[in-house]
């Protein structure tokens, strides 16, 4: 990254005299210590401008999030002024966007931000909190750049300086490079706004610790109210998978710095967790009531994925991506690669060194498979992914099921054409040679390139499976790898008696009872009913309730006796509490996407996996 030096400029109150503007690039300032009301103030000295009128932007989007955000909502009390101090007349023309007259003698820009975590007064959808903003002042800022700092039309691709002023006991965790000026001040460099846009910041009192992979200098920096979590413990754990990561892609990393930021919250309300990717860096957003096993297993899966984001869409992107559209943004068709093989690389390489084993990985497939089952199985996943931002906006979700299937099918059909001796990661190389960081390929020539790197066969498959409409061929696909697949399968399960069950994030509870079978009325189950204890066994939190639930459905036996003590109100209101019981009846029940490794491999299937896995059999 081309490092640019700053310019100091001495400022004043908006209505003196300040320096004329000569400036060729944007000078933002933020001052983490004036908060007032959980908002800042941006301060920015302009470019240059030699037009008449201009429009200053906040995005409507930012990649990674194929969702509309609309940032300028949460911007106010915008300002401009001339080099002399005097007001310049501004229109907001929506809701990212200001029109300046006189736009030729604009010298600074003065605004106040609110943050998303926390400003339910700001009217419209949700911003998914890794891509949002935090302001909590003398405990943690999340800058997530895009939301602070903005841009004016046509003046994306010049320099941005960010002067930073903090207390001096934070620090700001970034994969920029910073410039300590000195105690309370940092400044930032980057040579556009699509770099600033794609690095954000935490700061709040350092827990941070260094890791160095294969030359790479990798920042693990958390957050945690109640000091719950540590950085060493969650890089302890993420190391291994790090390390396999960097023999997956070869053996080297391309990238110099690398920062997993992580957001811990105490706030039990809130029901959406996860990750948002950058070139250099990620974001997370988890519970602190996970227990530290639990959260450190979290970001190593989520971080898996994540991670190999710095191969795709970083050095392989089409225009849409490349050169983003903030204000009016248009969708690529290529999910199935950006994200789908992304979350396929980031399970293969577990498995592939042994992070976790066989039949672990075929479970994590057989969960792709039941989830890929809730979307439209039938939708071209080009058409999808074109479309995700409206037309297919509920289909998103299986870019990460169905997306990560396809990475698997086309990994063992290439291994099948090449004789095990070319897959997905050379594809993934080649592609990165082909184009890398700087150069966007069209979305309808991406298929002939990698027709032209590999063979006709995979043209084909792409055509009939990810822009055509016809299902994966699931089985002929693991049964190559001597993995037995069936859509489903009859098998007798213990079951709660078909009743719908509610988590509101303190309580287990029937939801509703229309669907209920002869043993859930056996057991007199009412709506409403909350769970004090299963078979003696205390409701867990939320970190284990699914495993809890799983658990008592496998170990049931036919005639076993199912007890649960169940809180319900009167019709007064008074809560009573009320033992439920019954023997256990096993119903029969569809298990779909049944994987099972065949007993005996074929010599073909045994070479064919060890050449996938790099091993005889694992």
């Amino acid at each position: 990254m081309k490092k640019y030096f700053i310019q100091f400029l001495l400022l004043v109150t908006a209505g003196s005299a300040f320096a004329q503007n000569n400036n060729s690039n944007y000078k933002y300032s933020l001052n983490l210590n004036n908060v007032a009301d959980d908002k800042l103030q941006v301060t920015l000295l302009t470019p240059g401008l030699k037009v008449k009128e201009t429009v200053f932007h906040l995005p409507k989007m930012v990649p990674g999030t194929y969702a509309i955000a609309d940032y300028g909502r949460y911007i106010s009390d915008l300002k401009a002024f001339d080099h002399k101090g005097n007001p310049l007349k501004t229109d907001r023309t929506d809701s990212n966007s200001w029109k300046i007259t006189e736009a030729d003698r604009l010298a600074k820009i003065t605004y106040i931000v609110d943050d998303s975590w926390d400003s339910p007064e700001v009217k419209g959808v949700e911003i998914f909190q890794p891509a949002g903003t935090n302001i909590d002042k003398d405990k943690m800022f999340v800058i997530n750049n895009f939301g602070f700092f903005g841009y004016f039309d046509g003046q994306k691709s010049i320099p941005f300086e960010i002067t930073v002023t903090k207390p001096a006991d934070f620090y700001g965790s970034t994969s920029l490079k910073a410039h300590h000026v000195n105690a309370t001040t940092d400044h930032y460099s980057v040579p556009d706004y699509y770099s600033l846009a794609d690095a954000p910041m935490m700061y709040n009192r350092p827990d941070t610790t260094t890791l160095n992979i294969g030359g790479t200098e990798v920042l693990v920096s958390i957050y945690s109210p109640n000091q719950k979590a540590t950085s060493a413990a969650i890089a302890k754990v993420i190391k291994p998978t790090l390390e396999a990561q960097k023999e997956y892609l070869g053996g080297k990393l391309p990238v110099d710095k690398y920062a997993f930021i992580i957001a811990l919250t105490d706030n039990k309300k809130i029901r959406s967790y996860g990750a948002l990717e950058h070139s250099y860096s990620s974001l997370y957003f988890l519970p602190e009531y996970f227990s530290p096993e639990k959260l450190a297993e979290n970001i190593k899966n989520a971080g898996s994925h994540e991670f190999f984001h710095i191969v795709t869409p970083l050095s392989i992107h089409s225009h849409e991506i490349g050169e983003f559209d903030y204000d009016s943004p248009k969708m690529s068709e290529h999910l199935w690669m950006y994200e789908g093989l992304t979350e396929y690389a980031a399970h293969h390489m577990q498995v592939k060194y042994g992070i976790i084993t066989f039949p672990e990985y075929l479970k994590v497939q057989t969960d792709k498979l039941d989830n890929a089952m809730r979307y439209n199985d039938t939708l071209a996943f080009t058409k999808m992914s074109k479309g995700v931002l409206d037309t297919y906006e509920k289909e998103y979700g299986n870019v990460y099921e169905k997306g990560a299937l396809i990475g698997l099918c086309l990994d063992i059909k290439l291994r099948q054409l090449s004789k095990g001796k070319y897959g997905t990661q050379n594809l993934m190389a080649d592609l990165s040679k082909t184009y890398g960081k700087t150069k966007s390929f069209n979305d309808d020539e991406l298929f002939a390139t990698i027709t032209k790197l590999t063979y006709p066969e995979i043209g084909e498959f792409l055509n009939t499976y990810v822009s055509g409409t016809k299902k994966l061929p699931y089985k002929e696909i693991f049964a190559a790898i001597g993995v037995d697949y069936e859509p489903f399968v009859m098998v007798k399960r213990a079951g709660m008696g078909k009743i719908g069950i509610g988590y509101n994030g303190k309580s287990l509870f029937i939801a509703e009872t229309k669907g209920m079978n002869d043993f859930g009325k056996k057991m007199g189950y009412q709506k409403g009913d909350v769970f004090i204890s299963i078979n003696g066994k205390t409701i867990p939190d939320a970190s284990m309730l699914q495993q809890f639930l799983t658990s008592l459905r496998e170990q049931t036996k036919e005639g076993d006796q199912l007890t649960v003590v169940v809180s319900r109100k009167d019709s007064t209101g008074r809560e009573n509490v009320i033992t439920l019981s019954q023997p256990v009846e096993l119903q029969d029940e569809k298990q779909y996407n049944v994987l099972k490794e065949f007993p005996e491999l074929t010599a073909e299937q045994a070479a064919l996996r060890k050449a996938w896995l790099n091993t005889a059999k694992n």
